[in-house]
């Protein structure tokens, strides 16, 4: 159904209580609290969606619910017009790709990084565009070097690129950007935003950096409280061209004194 959004949320709830009994330990003091609370969104094939927000206000486990990591207890997920339910979960996990904050590497050179996607698709010995993800993500490295000698954000950079090897429908980030330079993180989100369209990969962005969307482009999402604060244009957030709620979460631009 080429109509479909490539993600749809419809309502969807999540509390601490029921991370708690996925053993994903919440706060012991939050049993109660709505991680997501009635969070509708529809995100088009080929879009670009930024997600900011609090500081533990849902905008990863919002991500987490569109692969299955967490099972919404209210509401509808659906992923390219299919309820999440009724996908095989392997293969929902490889169309709709999370790449976590945290680094999570093998201990290999950073070539045997990259294989690994190759057994995660089920694609086998077969010739893989290594250097052109790389480049997406702007690692300039050699391919033989040992991972454990990258840096923290190069570290991340290399997990990026071993998702794009499974080519996903969608791509979800979880702060791409933390461990980066302004500089950097700029050169790499063009890259990537450049790789989503000619791939037509759908782009789903946590940032805490609202000057990250001048880069990114699309729209962005505003979470406040578990809800959906605002939906914007991306260079309207980075302009501050917002409500006042959201506003003032955003603060002041960069360089800009009181």
């Amino acid at each position: 159904m080429p109509d479909e959004p490539a993600i749809r949320l419809t309502d969807v709830r999540v509390t601490a209580a029921g991370l708690r009994s996925m053993l994903l330990d919440p706060p012991v003091d939050a049993e109660d609290q709505a991680i997501l609370d009635g969070v509708s969104l529809d995100v088009p094939v080929g879009d670009v969606l930024s997600v900011l927000g609090e500081s533990g206000g849902g905008k990863t486990t919002l991500l987490r619910c569109i692969n299955r990591m967490i099972d919404a207890e209210a509401g509808e997920v659906q992923v390219l017009g299919r309820s999440v339910r009724d996908w095989d979960v392997r293969e929902l996990r490889r169309t709709a790709v999370f790449v976590p904050q945290r680094s999570y590497l093998f201990g290999g050179t950073v070539r045997g990084e990259l294989i690994h996607a190759l057994r995660w698709n089920n694609r086998g010995a077969i010739k893989m565009p290594f250097g052109e993800v790389l480049e997406a993500v702007g690692l300039s490295v050699p391919q033989d070097k040992p991972a454990t000698e990258l840096s923290e954000g190069q570290r991340h950079r290399l997990c990026i690129a071993r998702a794009l090897l499974l080519f996903p429908k969608i791509l979800m980030l979880d702060e791409p950007t933390g461990a980066l330079d302004v500089r950097t993180a700029r050169e790499m989100l063009a890259a990537l935003v450049a790789w989503a369209r000619d791939k037509g990969t759908t782009l789903v962005c946590v940032t805490h950096r609202p000057e990250d969307l001048e880069v990114l482009g699309g729209e962005a999402l505003i979470l406040l409280q578990g809800k959906v604060a605002g939906r914007y244009p991306a260079a309207d957030v980075a302009a501050r061209k917002v409500d006042a709620d959201t506003s003032a979460f955003l603060g002041k631009p960069s360089g800009v004194s009181s």
